[in-house]
């Protein structure tokens, strides 16, 4: 999930419930968020866990980031860390290692994501912390593992989703294609959130924390889009599988009369026959059926009049052409657009964040709705280290001890 943004000038539980006779279940509302009183120290050098923590602290979830002294926010932080803390410590320096560990004492989760040689990797092992904390969830997102031929490879998003075969799905040419979204870290991300659930699901059952691990790698193979066949016949590897504009000539993007684009979504025979027939090409079509063409020369010739139809006239008129036949469709928008799409606005999906570097923010809202909890509305991204001081006199460190981690350049 990529951010949407854009710039712009406790309360006590209620009694308890039982679900069949295991699990005390408590149910609530919680003004402060579904996830409030839940606490998660989060260690993080990728989007993966950016994207994590932002729905966690979207949810209510109090999020500590432990961030390298001397970083810096890309526009991008500014919605993902939003609702975070942050102090600045230099993991790398056995005193930091030992200030992550204090503050596992109070932790739920411990969200880990860095590379074997990162400075910011936590040298203590998972299984030590849990048993050091027994309530302690720690959930590590790795690049390939911890095993293997590339447990030490470098990690970088597009690297695993070219070494998974994301490239080589359809695409805009025979041979790998680029692919800006993020799909390995995106996958990874909900891996991890679906195993921090579980496993604070699982707590509440035992008692105990446990070690939860995914990985970019597992991100990538969950989110596979497959390879197309007709026919029995693999048309992946075929010039017209391979179009920018779509495969099946019914459900593909096409070009109106004053440069708009829209995409057909005729899936069904249903709403195929209603499409052809609003077109007027049903002598056409019956034509090519009784021709007998192979499966992918019909296509294109179908492909052919289609475009032809819809080139002549605009936007406008097919869009009450097609709302008027009850034909799927939806126009090709700019991601600039999004933000003013009716149905975005009217389900609440943008919010202005006033951040106080950049000014007031579009930025997307919560994209989980709950029928018994209230979205939290976000607070701005914390500046790197912005809460270093508040953090450690509330895990117990004095003033002086402060001050001497700070002389050592372990604190910022």
């Amino acid at each position: 999930m990529q951010p949407t943004w854009r710039w712009r000038g406790g309360r006590k539980p209620s009694a308890a419930g039982r679900t069949r006779d295991v699990l005390p279940l408590e149910r609530s509302h919680n003004p402060l968020g579904l996830l409030a009183g839940i606490r998660i120290v989060a260690l993080l050098e990728g989007l993966a866990g950016r994207l994590a923590v932002q729905l966690l602290a979207d949810q209510g979830a109090g999020v500590l980031l432990v961030e390298r002294p001397g970083s810096v926010r890309s526009p991008s932080d500014l919605v993902r860390l939003r609702r975070c803390r942050s102090l600045a410590a230099d993991c790398g320096a056995a005193e930091g290692q030992a200030l992550v560990s204090r503050l596992c004492a109070d932790a739920d989760v411990l969200l880990l994501e860095a590379g074997v040689d990162s400075a910011m990797r936590l040298r203590i092992p998972a299984t030590e912390l849990v048993e050091a904390y027994p309530r302690l969830v720690v959930c590590r997102i790795t690049g390939y593992g911890d095993e293997g031929p590339l447990a030490g490879a470098t990690v970088h998003d597009h690297l695993v989703a070219s070494r998974t075969g994301l490239y080589n799905q359809p695409g805009w040419r025979p041979g790998p294609t680029f692919l800006t979204l993020p799909v390995p870290s995106t996958g990874a991300a909900l891996l991890a959130l679906q195993g921090i659930g579980s496993a604070l699901y699982q707590r509440e059952r035992t008692g105990r924390g446990q070690v939860v691990s995914t990985s970019l790698l597992a991100g990538s193979l969950a989110n596979q889009p497959g390879i197309i066949w007709s026919d029995g016949q693999a048309v992946a590897g075929s010039p017209l599988a391979r179009g920018p504009l779509g495969y099946m000539p019914l459900y593909r993007l096409y070009q109106c009369a004053d440069g708009e684009w829209l995409h057909l979504g005729c899936l069904s025979a249903q709403f195929q026959q209603r499409a052809v027939h609003l077109f007027g090409i049903e002598a056409e079509v019956a034509a090519l059926d009784a021709r007998g063409l192979p499966v992918l020369e019909r296509q294109q010739a179908m492909i052919d009049l289609v475009a032809a139809v819809i080139e002549r006239q605009p936007f406008a008129v097919w869009s009450e052409r097609f709302e008027q036949a009850d034909i799927p469709y939806a126009k090709a928008q700019h991601t600039s657009d999004l933000l003013e799409d009716p149905q975005v606005l009217h389900q609440g999906l943008r919010i202005t964040l006033d951040d106080p570097r950049v000014g007031p923010m579009d930025q997307m809202a919560g994209t989980v709705a709950l029928s018994d909890e209230a979205w939290l509305p976000p607070a701005p991204a914390p500046q790197p280290g912005q809460h270093t001081d508040a953090v450690c006199a509330e895990a117990g460190l004095t003033a002086g001890e402060v001050a001497a981690l700070r002389a050592s350049g372990v604190l910022a």
